[in-house]
């Protein structure tokens, strides 16, 4: 009961990150706080979907959008930039667009993203005033899954609004390409979320802290 913050952590730990997030930035950067605490037995979920942190056991959950549940802590990190973007390729058929009359006009597809398949997509997302408007694009293919987002994209099937953590790679090797940086879709909350605040684990806490640091280079 007493025991300070020096004593090694133990027990088990589960968590659930968002998949793109999980593989190009926490998971390259697990060796370190595994080996700061080897003691401690880390279970890691990938989902691009909401889990239900008191359902599904879970510690501590990382969070892209809005939280809604209420009944939920959340802990806000920061914002994720967002870019549009699309292949070379796809580009190269239909056009780069310069604005967003130049989206219908050249007749451009998106790529369309939704956690449930089936559910009607989020549409193309930009700022308009002090606030934000969707416009509605053509699109063949629905995916659910953020790296089978970006996959599309770089075959050339389509626009994607995604965030720069992800693609920022395939836009620096030009395998894929920024368009319409004027209206990129509105930055995209982060947080830790957690389903009580009170006698949080020093587990959760270290976890908690050290992803923070690692994100904090991505955030606005």
């Amino acid at each position: 009961m007493f025991a300070g913050e020096h004593v090694a952590l133990r027990g088990r730990l589960r968590v659930d990150l968002p998949s793109e997030v999980a593989r190009t930035t926490i998971v390259p950067a697990l060796p370190e706080f595994m080996a700061t605490h080897p003691e401690l037995e880390l279970e890691v979920s990938s989902t691009d979907r909401q889990v239900d942190l008191v359902q599904e056991g879970f510690d501590c959950v990382l969070r892209l959008g809005p939280v809604r549940d209420e009944t939920l802590i959340a802990r806000p990190l920061g914002l994720l930039r967002m870019v549009n973007a699309a292949s070379p390729a796809y580009l190269a058929r239909h056009g780069v667009p310069r604005s967003l009359e130049d989206l219908q006009l050249q007749e451009h597809r998106a790529i369309h993203f939704s956690t449930m398949l089936g559910s009607r997509p989020y549409g193309w997302e930009y700022p308009n005033g002090d606030s934000y408007a969707t416009l509605q694009l053509q699109g063949a293919l629905h995916v659910n899954n953020a790296q089978i987002y970006e996959a599309a994209a770089l075959a050339g099937l389509g626009l994607i609004q995604a965030p720069l953590l992800g693609i920022g790679r395939y836009l620096e090797s030009g395998a894929l390409v920024e368009v319409i940086p004027d209206f990129r879709r509105r930055a995209l909350a982060v947080s830790l979320v957690v389903a009580h605040r009170s006698n949080l684990s020093r587990r959760v806490r270290a976890f908690m802290k050290w992803i923070e640091v690692v994100l904090t280079p991505y955030l606005e």
